[in-house]
């Protein structure tokens, strides 16, 4: 058990596992600070499921978005969430990272809107970035469920 633990481990990049010690907790894939997001970058390995954790390290509630999926979440301060990905997407997307405030200013949030556009959220977003879903075969559920 030992040994393919620190195998599946290593091919999720977590080497940092000393022995057969229990993993230690993960962190967020994505922290919002008071300038935005921390990293401009992202890469969503094939080998997770289609979610990530957003954590919000600012002393307001943020907003973490990706425009183009019409995905967006609200973090309180010092909270964390999960943001749940289109199962069968990949490519690469701009996300933005706002106060709630702003997003909300703009008209997100408001169900009477499809998504806010990337260029209205470029304008006021606190930082910005590219989040890539590496390819991946998710797809071959669909089409091993057909008859």
């Amino acid at each position: 058990m030992c040994a393919s633990r620190l195998i599946a481990l290593a091919l999720a990049g977590l080497l940092a596992l000393a022995g057969c010690a229990a993993p230690a907790q993960e962190t967020a894939d994505i922290t919002l600070t008071s300038a935005g997001c921390a990293a401009t970058r992202f890469a969503l390995p094939n080998t997770r499921e289609p979610q990530i954790t957003i954590s919000n390290q600012s002393d307001l509630p943020m907003v973490f978005s990706i425009p183009t999926m019409n995905r967006w979440v609200a973090v309180a301060p010092g909270d964390e969430s999960a943001f749940a990905l289109p199962r069968y997407i990949m490519g690469s997307f701009d996300f933005f990272c706002l106060s709630e405030a702003e997003h909300t200013q703009l008209g997100g949030g408001n169900p009477l809107l499809c998504a806010l556009e990337p260029r209205e959220l470029a304008a006021v977003a606190r930082s910005q970035g590219v989040f890539e879903i590496e390819r991946h075969d998710r797809i071959r559920e669909v089409l091993q469920a057909q008859p």
